[in-house]
């Protein structure tokens, strides 16, 4: 299966083994392979796709090599019925490392935005001595149910349960895919810029979130599911496990939770970055952010 270019890239096909079994994510290069190696994680979420690093791999490829990836149930990649969990992606973000450092001695510039920044970090001690820089771009350690209430993703379970039954779960994950309650979300936590939000921007939105087989991984992040650990201790505490200096970005317009979160995490930092964006700053500001992130 072929995939289009997001990145304005190479689009590959990779096979890891998740979960037991065999899959295929989608994998893009951009840019000169004698660069800096830049590895850009998407932010976990139900419009999720590599494609959210456009502008910033527009604004770097002159002189560096950007890679994304779609994760498994996201994007481009394939989306199997498994059970998704926090462990299950940590495996495949080691095996796209492991891809790139076959026959590559450059030391990786991690940038991970989103809910997948505690996938980067919980691989701290074991991968990050290969790291250049590890970049936390408004960094989030809950889902939005977990965020919204203060409870624990365990405790959702009975909602995951639901989505993932064979009729009325799909009736359910269309009706919280709607172009209103997507248009919604975007707004209130995505974006600041409301002009974003055209009829064909959302329309685009729904059509990745609506993809066969999204609903198990997208239900999995709204309900926790793909959460690390319950409480900021956990990734207060991988931060001590760096190899690597740490550069959080902070979204000074996202969620006050969010926010707060964020802002525990950086007193660790050892560079700090501040952009008027929400959760998806790096998707809405990308050339920004490129340029504060490589002025270090």
């Amino acid at each position: 299966m072929s995939a289009d270019s997001r990145i304005g890239g190479v689009p590959e096909n990779l096979r890891i083994n998740l979960n037991g079994r065999e899959i295929r994510i989608t994998l893009e290069k951009r840019g000169p392979s004698d660069g800096a190696l830049w590895l850009l994680l998407p932010a976990l979420s139900t419009v999720s796709t590599r494609a959210e690093w456009h502008d910033f791999a527009d604004a770097m490829a002159e002189s560096c090599q950007l890679v994304s990836f779609d994760w498994p149930g996201f994007g481009d990649s394939e989306r199997p019925v498994i059970t998704y969990n926090a462990e299950s992606l940590r495996s495949v973000l080691k095996s796209v490392l492991a891809h790139l450092q076959q026959s590559d001695q450059r030391r990786i510039n991690v940038v991970a935005a989103g809910h997948s920044a505690p996938l980067a970090l919980g691989l701290a001690e074991e991968c990050s001595q290969e790291w250049a820089q590890l970049v936390l771009v408004a960094p989030t350690f809950r889902g939005p149910l977990p965020t919204m209430t203060g409870r624990p993703g365990t405790e959702f379970g009975w909602v995951r349960k639901l989505v993932e039954l064979p009729l009325l779960g799909p009736i359910l994950y269309r009706l919280n895919t709607s172009r209103a309650i997507l248009k919604l979300m975007l707004r209130r936590h995505v974006w600041v810029d409301r002009g974003l939000l055209t009829k064909q921007r959302v329309r685009e939105q729904q059509l990745i979130s609506r993809q066969p087989g999204a609903r198990f991984a997208s239900v999995a992040f709204v309900t926790g599911g793909l959460d690390s650990a319950p409480d900021a201790l956990w990734w207060l505490s991988q931060t001590q496990q760096l190899h690597c200096p740490m550069h959080v970005v902070l979204a000074m317009e996202a969620p006050p939770r969010s926010r707060q979160e964020m802002l525990t995490l950086a007193d660790k930092a050892d560079h700090i970055t501040k952009i008027d964006g929400r959760l998806g700053l790096h998707e809405e500001f990308g050339s920004l952010l490129a340029r504060r992130v490589a002025a270090g």
